[in-house]
């Protein structure tokens, strides 16, 4: 029973451990995935900021969040990465960053913490002073603190150092070291055996070889990691693989399918709000002109790269796009335009520091100065270039900035001068190690293999692709044969009934537009114009009749009812727009065109003169919209119930003449003077002059109508 028990948990443990393992790698793959989910899911659980000196102040802090001390420290580990990371764009992230990281100094305990640390301390040395050079011993000082270790934590932090350690010195041009770590990368991936990783590990060394003209190597772990790639449904990780599918196929001059694969990209990026990364695509597509020597689109390209990286404030990004540009533009014979970009180049490389890559914008500068023979521009910035080649160690760059100089100094007729640069030039020339051919890798007949296998690899992504759709399609065509057998037997009755109920529908729909004593278009006519976004009216007018008010007791429903169709008709069609019935002697009018109050009473009485015109005639006029702003939209029974109260305003002056009165907010009223009661805080702006009001009465003898319910507040 002992032994039983003891295998239990020892199965018990080993569940956990797996389970755990699994959500470390997971968490990973979220981060290189979605990183901006992470990142705000941390901000989420932690309360910020953390603040310990000590490792039992800050036990306790995370027992009062809910935490052990060890999952606080790992999430806060977590969020100082993501606050490194390009993708985060929050407000002193970098300050925060180094507030953590002293935290975390204080309550590193073990060579994992400390190794994790020195991670940080390097990455973020390379991301907020760009000192890449500088950055290397932290890595360096991480891997040798967790040399010995053999938790799958220390595994992943291992391979995500050697990572940066490779792109670190693929920046500065080291290619040997960069190689070297990215090989140690991929090893280290495949041994934690997780196929999104592998497939991030070969890509990169794909990119690794792409930039040192090894196509067929690239295309061979590109290759490799599309077929990994094809097993997951990860979106990043297949944008960024078009991505550099993209740039691969760039370098081997094949047009058609490197703009294919960039806009592909491209669509990925943008579905993921990814301009970071979709300003690459565009830098791609750029390139893709330029070698075929279109500048003009090629710099149509860099320029929306530019936007892009502008939106996303990354300046080093901008930088490249104004090097760029410069190129574009002194390609297309625009040196003077040429010039202005490189030099808000050179400005941006020099408050970052990048010296590596401000040898090659001096040296572009260099060789626009001497195509322009400006002879001292040329030899400054060719002496800058060469003084940085010679730190870097770039002897491409010294031989082209040599043969810059000498070229400036015929051109000043310093031939002795001209004649030493010469020399040097020729002595560094014959020291340069020729490249040897490379057999195995850079024949044409390799990278065509490459090619098609990474071909095949995609058909046959098609075709898995292709095969799961036609057998789900099958399934849903045999559904839909059962389900179209079933609804066929009722669809005959059921279309006879819908025909029945669209009769009675339409019949209902004509019935309740019309006033249902007299049979005419009433109220709810009126309403339904009014919520039509359609062509909406200019204005409404309320017409009252005030002398034939009463006219359905006085003469009885059928004459009045004929006597208000034939007013009806008659104010229709002295107007612009619709009449509508609202009772017996009070007509509402949407009006299309612009009127002012004078001309429509005018109108109206000429109107209702030929057609029992023996009454006064007050008219509440309304100009529409309510608000002149479009975003806030007014209820129709507030534009009734406004328009009710110009009406009455009308009719308070007397019945001596016919009279008007409307109302109109002003820009700066707000929308508050259209909320309930509204008859109280129309009054109230009307005295506050939020209301423009206009009548041919006088003003100050309007008696503005007032509820019940405040009939005794003094609005003044």
């Amino acid at each position: 029973m002992r032994m039983i028990f003891l295998s239990l948990i020892l199965i018990f443990l080993l569940s956990a451990s797996s389970v755990n393992a699994q959500d470390q790698l997971a968490l990973e793959i979220k981060i290189k995935e979605t990183p901006i989910l992470v990142f705000n899911e941390l901000q989420d659980a932690i309360s910020l900021p953390v603040s310990a000196n000590s490792l039992d102040e800050f036990e306790a802090i995370a027992s009062e969040q809910g935490y052990l001390a060890d999952e606080l420290k790992q999430k806060l580990q977590t969020l100082t990465r993501l606050y490194l990371n390009p993708s985060i764009k929050h407000k002193d992230k970098y300050n925060k960053a180094e507030s953590l990281m002293a935290l975390l100094e204080s309550i590193s305990i073990n060579a994992y913490d400390t190794g994790y640390l020195q991670m940080l301390k390097g990455r973020y040395i390379a991301r907020s002073q760009n000192k890449y050079q500088q950055a290397l011993p932290h890595y360096i000082q991480a891997l040798n603190l967790i040399e010995n270790e053999k938790g799958l934590k220390s595994q992943l932090l291992k391979q995500l150092s050697h990572f940066h350690l490779g792109e670190l010195h693929r920046i500065l041009h080291q290619s040997k070291p960069a190689q070297v770590h990215l090989k140690l990368y991929r090893d280290a991936t495949y041994q934690l055996g997780n196929t999104y990783l592998i497939a991030h590990a070969e890509a990169t060394l794909g990119k690794y070889y792409n930039k040192q003209d090894q196509l067929s190597l690239a295309l061979q772990h590109y290759g490799e990691a599309l077929r990994l790639s094809n097993q997951l449904e990860k979106p990043l990780l297949k944008a960024d693989m078009q991505l550099q599918l993209a740039r691969v196929y760039r370098d081997l001059e094949s047009w058609e399918e490197a703009l294919q694969y960039a806009h592909e990209a491209d669509k990925g990026f943008k579905a993921l709000n990814l301009d970071r990364l979709r300003s690459h695509c565009m830098t791609v597509m750029a390139m893709v002109h330029a070698n075929q020597g279109l500048w003009n689109q090629a710099i149509d390209y860099y320029l929306n790269a530019q936007q892009l990286d502008y939106n996303d404030q990354n300046f080093l990004a901008q930088a490249l796009n104004y090097h760029n540009l410069g190129e574009a533009h002194f390609k297309n014979g625009n040196s003077k335009t040429a010039f202005e970009f490189l030099f808000k180049s050179n400005a941006i490389f020099h408050s970052r520091n990048s010296k590596h890559y401000l040898v090659y914008n001096d040296l572009l500068i260099a060789e626009v100065a001497v195509a322009q023979k400006d002879w001292p521009l040329a030899d400054k910035h060719s002496a800058l270039a060469l003084e940085n080649a010679e730190n870097l160690q770039l002897l491409d760059v010294q031989i082209e900035a040599l043969q810059y100089q000498a070229e400036i100094k015929k051109g000043l007729k310093q031939y002795e001068e001209a004649f030493s640069i010469l020399d040097k030039l020729l002595t560094l020339s014959l020291s340069t190690p020729q490249k040897a051919d490379d057999k195995v890798n850079n024949t044409a007949s390799i990278l065509a293999e490459q090619k098609l296998k990474l071909e095949i690899t995609n058909l046959l992504e098609k075709q898995d692709t292709l095969n799961f759709q036609l057998g789900r399609s099958r399934v849903i065509l045999i559904t839909a044969i059962i389900f179209l057998l079933l609804v066929s037997l009722v669809s005959i009755n059921q279309w006879r009934r819908k025909n029945a109920l669209a009769l009675n529908l339409t019949i209902a729909n004509q019935d309740k537009l019309i006033e249902p004593v007299s049979r005419l278009p009433g109220y709810r006519g009126f309403i339904d114009e009014l919520n039509a976004s359609h062509n909406p009216p200019s204005a409404v007018a309320l017409v009252s009749l005030t002398g034939q008010l009463n006219a359905d007791l006085a003469q009885g429903i059928q004459c009045n009812s004929n006597m208000n169709q034939l007013q009806l008709e008659a104010l229709k069609s002295c107007t612009s727009g619709n009449a509508y019935l609202i009772r017996p002697g009070l007509f509402i009018l949407t009006l299309i065109e612009q009127i002012t109050g004078e001309a429509l009473l005018s109108q109206c009485r000429e109107a209702i003169d030929r057609d029992y015109g023996d009454t006064q005639l007050h008219i509440g006029l309304l100009p529409l919209p309510l608000l002149m702003d479009p975003e806030i939209r007014l209820s129709t029974e507030v534009h009734y119930g406004a328009a009710q109260l110009t009406l009455a305003a009308a009719m308070s002056l007397g019945d001596d003449k016919d009279y008007y009165v409307s109302i109109k907010a002003l820009n700066f009223a707000p929308s508050a003077i259209f909320s309930t009661p509204l008859y109280l805080h129309l009054e109230k702006g009307i005295v506050r002059g939020l209301l423009k009001v206009e009548t041919n009465g006088v003003k100050d003898e309007i008696q503005w109508p007032r509820w019940k319910s405040h009939e005794n507040i003094e609005i003044s």
